[in-house]
């Protein structure tokens, strides 16, 4: 399970999309567009560890990635 919020004074987002890798810098797992919500839960990803950023996206399009966080599922 993952949870999100915007930074003070940031644009409102209308969605986001999660960038799954495999290493830092890499979505070689996948792109996951998401809607407006600040969570997302995902039961039975196969086990690994994983590497995640978020982009936020509005009318403008996408902004630029999040920290990256290494998530290990067991």
């Amino acid at each position: 399970s993952l949870q999100w919020s915007l930074p003070a004074h940031s644009p409102a987002a209308t969605g986001y999309v999660l960038e799954i890798g495999t290493a830092p810098g890499l979505s070689d797992v996948g792109r996951v567009p998401l809607g407006p919500g600040l969570a997302l839960s995902v039961p039975g990803a196969p086990p690994g560890t994983y590497v995640v950023r978020l982009r936020a996206v509005n009318t403008v399009g996408a902004g630029g990635v999040s920290n990256e966080l290494t998530v290990a599922v067991p």
